[in-house]
């Protein structure tokens, strides 16, 4: 009976699978982020938020490449600058708009950039940091330790 039920679940499994890769997602998602930091990004006249922004685009049937519409991002300075791309479907790309060098304001944007790129760098730490804790947790030695019971171990 327990064969018959684990059977007939990796048959349920694995016709759920073919029929996600018969219909597939027709999405793709475009990174938009800028140079300096910190710049809103704008599409069709809305905020979608300070830069990096993550956008999903749906495609329509017998559609592979889309035009993405035109984004604005607009530095603490007033500074602006537009982008759109050709994504081809399925893309999981980035974007970074740069500033227009030939505008005003530059030392106010990366003055306004400044605690951004710091806030980044203690997330990165902090991941960093994670990531050798989940290693050390991992490691053969700390396995052992939690086998026996002792998660007193301060690096475990």
């Amino acid at each position: 009976m327990n064969h018959i039920a684990r059977a007939a679940m990796l048959a349920a499994f694995a016709a759920a699978l073919t029929g996600c890769a018969a219909t597939g997602t027709r999405t793709a998602m475009l990174t938009y982020d800028t140079m300096p930091v910190g710049a809103t990004i704008y599409e069709g006249g809305k905020s979608l938020g300070v830069a990096p922004v993550v956008r999903t685009y749906e495609y329509p049937e017998g559609v592979s490449t889309l035009a993405t519409p035109e984004v604005t991002a607009v530095w603490v300075s007033g500074a602006k600058n537009t982008y759109w791309t050709n994504l081809p479907i399925h893309a999981d790309l980035a974007a970074t708009i740069q500033r227009p060098a030939n505008v005003p304001g530059l030392d106010k944007d990366q003055a306004a950039a400044q605690p951004i790129m710091e806030e980044r760098a203690r997330e990165a730490e902090r991941l960093k940091e994670d990531n050798r804790r989940t290693m050390a947790r991992d490691s053969p030695r700390c396995r052992e330790q939690q086998q026996k019971g002792n998660v007193a171990t301060a690096d475990c």
